[in-house]
């Protein structure tokens, strides 16, 4: 009987929890399908509803953000155009008052007669449509540079288009103010509309009179148009987005499609609408934009599907501009999510089934398996039991022997507390008694926090879980001693289940020494890679991090389609700055500088320093080019306020040049290169400012290149020869000296002069090779001339710069001298006016060297080099050469003839002589004689000749003799 109730004992236990099983999961899988379902279908709304909206608010934003930068743009040039109008009214101001001061004592009708001979025919902007109109403040017309009739009339009566009496209400402004700027509508003859100008007005009291320029608004704002149509043409985003802009006619300013620009398409129909005409009437009248869905070509040869645009109108240019995104992107996604969520329901139910399958037989097939072993099992039970509480006691014995003496100490806990310890932790405590470690938990024998931060009773809690969940779990940890002293140590937390509930053993190592190892480790390291990756003055990126941080973005850009922009900025005439102050105050100044450019730019934008003055940003994920523009704008205005140093206060300006990826490069070193190019075009034409990247460029610095390595060339195959101009004495009226001139036999140009090729030399350290070898050369030509016993008497050679710089020049010249048996007292050193007032107390030292080797020094160019008289007196030098610049107008300027005049003065007064270059009239030849100078060169006497050339002329000099 007892029997029989143990077997349906045993059936129950076996069949009961095996039903149950299998109800709860044929419910549960029930319950998964009807909620997969119903996921599907809200993701699809959904995806539908959020991206409609994302494409409104990306196509909005994209049109405000360009309308903003065009608004401000627009701005800018307009100021920059009333701006030029006052610098040109301001030249012609300067040139009345050079000329009132130049003739004192000359009538006022003279006077006025040779400011109109000097203004009348002058023209400006890049039209030459820009001229002058002088009034008298009696309303009387001086000079028209437009229309000489009218000169002689007056206009005090006159009115203008609206009825104002123009030149009254300008004469009476003038009585208030010295000059004003104003915008006039006025019509031209040749117009058949009134047309709006701008312009300037200032006053020259001395004479009565006052002079203006002008220039029509509507020419600028098409300036303007043309600019913010290349910048709508050049934005591109994602692999079909692009900003279409129309006229108010229907023209088409910008289109994805650039074939399409300048036609008119307000006839466009597209599926019964006027699309066209629908956006151009829709900007004019939503001022500030609005949303458009409508059918159009997303790909030239694809089919027309639905799109949704963003327009808003740009009033003053009578534009509209919109930006949008294809509506079939959504249908796409909806297909992508819909096989994706039907796949994730087939999966799952397919893998309940499995599930349910393999448990419901692995179930029937325990049950069985307990079924039939359940009966020996209870059988062996009490003896089993009565063998393992023998063993327990025996193991309990060596458990608490190995537990109290373990090297490592050892603790237990429960329920976060602990409960027991070994000695070995109460030595690590440094407890005096095993109570003070015991019923407290890990966070009471820790500070507050971790050194990570973390609450410790926070992190305690955690630590606990996480060995509960895996079974072991091992952690480092900050303990505090019985005394206050911190300390780490290493725990290998395991949890122990028992009838009673969990235990916890800590196996716990004192790691403080190894911690303290590691932790010093770590700042050697961190400040090694600071060291490698960052600029020891400034602490901005170097090139290294630079490249790898470029390279990470154009991988970025590449994959949101984004661009991103490299400006590469240098400080303009630093090295002027750095000479004057020092190089400590260079450096501080670099400190400045750099300081200031990271706090105008984006925290995720980049400012390295490659070298010296040279400084490199990188603009990252940029949506459209007009957030680079935005950037160049907040970089520039941050120089606007000048820069102190102790008590000296600097405007400092700096040439920017920009490229862009992928339009301009898709590597690193590429956009790097192009940036570079863009700054030294900006440079060169005329620093403080800034320059994008364009191919033409790439071809000029290729030329340039070229030219740079046929130089190499050139000095390895002797392709240099040198040209002599004869210098002559009018006073004995025979050639005293020349000046030798390079020339390059070029391989495919022929004979080419150093403005070809010179400048370029100077930009690399090929100058001074050259240089050298001109030296070389006409030393070795004025022996042989000596030798054959012509007398060319002193030959000028030209000294660049860079080899004036060069350290062992004196010893050159000394090693020159000696191999080619010249004497020194047959050369002549000619020296660029503006190298000397670089460093004058350098070049004075300098110059005084070479006088003491017995060679004479002149001052080329001089009087367009700013000298100082101070230390023009100071200077070892024996000759100025008039700048040929002032010759060439002698006969017809006044104030070239004051200033050669001076010159010559000045050089009698110090006892230098006097040589004026670039003679080529009688006229030129006889002023210049009559002021007292008498050593001339130029083409009136002479081209420069090859040497054979010059042997014939000394060689009839010596026979006139």
């Amino acid at each position: 009987m007892l029997s029989l109730k143990k077997q349906n004992i045993t059936k129950w236990i076996v069949f009961l929890p095996a039903f149950a099983i299998l109800l709860t999961f044929s419910i549960t899988l029930v319950i998964v399908i009807t909620a997969e379902r119903a996921e599907y279908q809200k993701s699809l709304d959904n995806t539908r509803i959020a991206y409609v909206k994302r494409s409104k608010a990306q196509a909005q934003e994209r049109i405000d953000k360009l309308v903003e930068y065009i608004n401000e743009n627009e701005k800018f040039i307009m100021r920059e155009a009333r701006d030029e109008i006052k610098n040109i009214v301001n030249l012609s101001y300067q040139i009345i008052n050079d000329i009132y001061t130049e003739n004192p004592n000359l009538p006022r009708e003279q006077i006025l007669q040779k400011i109109k001979n000097k203004l009348r025919d002058t023209r400006f902007f890049s039209d030459l449509s820009g001229y002058y109109v002088v009034f008298g403040l009696d309303g009387t017309c001086v000079m028209h540079g437009a229309n000489k009739e009218l000169e002689g009339k007056n206009f005090l009566d006159e009115q203008d288009e609206n009825g104002r009496f123009f030149i009254k209400e300008g004469i009476e402004r003038l009585k208030a103010e010295e000059a004003f700027s104003l915008v006039y509508p006025w019509k031209n003859p040749r117009d058949t509309n009134v047309r709006t100008k701008i312009g300037y007005v200032r006053q020259f009291s001395p004479l009565n009179i006052y002079v203006a320029s002008g220039r029509y608004e509507d020419e600028v704002r098409e300036r303007i148009k043309k600019e913010t149509q290349k910048l709508l043409l050049n934005t591109k985003y994602g692999e079909y987005g692009y900003i279409f802009a129309y006229d108010y006619d229907g023209y088409t300013i910008s289109h994805g499609d650039h074939s399409l620009v300048g036609k008119n398409r307000l006839d466009v129909v597209i599926n019964g609408h006027s699309v066209i005409k629908d956006i151009v009437e829709g900007g004019k009248r939503n001022l500030e934009g609005f949303f458009m869905t409508y059918v159009a070509s997303y790909h030239p040869t694809a089919e027309d599907r639905s799109k949704i645009s963003f327009i808003r109108p740009i009033p003053q240019f009578r534009w509209v501009i919109g930006t949008g995104a294809y509506l079939f992107e959504e249908n796409n996604a909806l297909l992508e999510q819909e096989q994706l969520l039907r796949a994730k329901m087939q999966s799952t139910i397919i893998n309940m089934l499995a599930v349910s399958l393999i448990i419901m037989l692995l179930v029937m097939g325990i049950m069985f398996f307990i079924s039939t072993k359940l009966r020996s099992v209870l059988s062996r039970y009490e003896n089993h039991l009565l063998l393992s509480n023998k063993q327990i006691r025996e193991q309990k014995l060596v458990f608490e022997t190995l537990y109290q003496k373990s090297a490592d100490g050892i603790w237990l806990l429960k329920e976060g507390i602990f409960v027991d310890c070994n000695e070995a932790i109460i030595r690590m405590f440094k407890a005096s008694d095993k109570k003070e470690l015991i019923n407290v938990t890990l966070s009471d024998l820790s500070p507050e926090f971790q050194p990570d931060d973390q609450s410790s009773y926070e992190k305690a809690l955690w630590m606990n879980a996480l060995a509960s969940q895996q079974g072991v779990h091992k952690f480092e940890w900050q303990a505090r001693a019985c005394d206050g002293a911190l300390f780490w140590i290493s725990v290998m937390m395991t949890t122990i289940r028992m009838d009673k509930g969990i235990i916890q053993h800590c196996s716990v190592r004192d790691i403080t020494m190894r911690k303290e190892l590691e932790e010093e480790n770590k700042k050697q390291k961190k400040l090694l890679i600071h060291q490698v990756e960052h600029d020891t003055l400034t602490g901005l990126p170097n090139r290294n991090l630079l490249q790898d941080r470029l390279t990470q973005s154009i991988k970025k850009a590449s994959r949101d389609n984004k661009v991103l922009g490299v400006m590469f900025v240098d400080v303009d005439k630093f090295k002027s700055v750095n000479d004057s102050l020092g190089h400590d105050a260079g450096d501080m100044l670099l400190k400045t500088i750099a300081g200031r450019m990271q706090n105008s730019v984006r925290e995720t934008d980049t400012v390295a320093r490659l070298s010296g003055d040279e400084f490199i940003v990188l603009l990252d994920g940029c949506k459209d080019v007009s957030d680079i523009f935005i950037a160049i704008k907040k970089l520039v205005n941050a120089f606007q306020e000048p820069f102190c140093l102790g008590n000296e206060s600097f405007k400092i300006t700096m040439s920017i040049g920009v490229s862009v990826y992928p339009n301009d490069g898709e590597t690193a070193s590429k956009l790097l290169k192009n940036a570079d190019i863009a700054m030294y075009k900006a440079k060169s034409k005329g620093r403080n400012r800034y320059v994008f990247f364009d191919q033409e460029m790439n071809e000029e610095t290729n030329e340039h290149l070229e030219v740079e390595k046929s130089l190499n060339k050139a000095l390895a195959n002797d392709e240099f020869v040198i040209f002599y101009q004869p210098q002559i004495n009018l006073q004995t009226d025979k050639i005293v000296g020349f000046e030798a001139l390079i020339r390059w036999n070029h391989p495919t140009r022929g004979l080419t002069a150093p403005g070809y090729f010179i400048h370029i030399a100077e930009e690399s350290e090929l100058i001074v090779e050259i240089g050298n070898w001109v030296i070389k050369e006409v030393m070795r030509q004025i022996k042989a001339w000596y030798d054959m016993g012509l007398d060319p008497g002193k030959t000028a050679i030209n000294i660049a710069g860079k080899q004036l710089e060069s350290a062992g020049l004196v010893a050159f010249m000394i090693q020159s001298l000696r191999e080619s048996g010249c004497k020194p007292e047959w050369i002549e050193m000619e020296i660029v006016e503006r190298f000397i007032m670089k460093d004058t107390s350098k070049s004075i030292a300098l110059l005084k060297r070479f006088r003491e080797l017995g060679v004479d020094i002149s001052i080329d160019d001089f009087g367009t080099g700013h000298s100082s008289l101070a230390y023009l007196k100071q200077l070892p030098i024996t000759k100025l050469k008039i700048d040929q610049s002032f010759v060439q107008n002698l006969e017809e300027s006044g104030a070239d003839r004051a200033i050669a005049r001076t010159i010559i003065e000045l050089g009698r007064g110090l006892g230098l002589k006097v040589l004026a270059e670039g003679v080529e009239t009688k006229g030129q030849k006889e002023f210049i004689y009559s002021s007292g100078c008498e050593l001339m060169q130029g083409y009136l006497f002479s081209k420069p000749i090859p040497a054979h050339d010059v042997e014939l002329l000394l060689k009839n000099q010596a026979h006139m003799l």
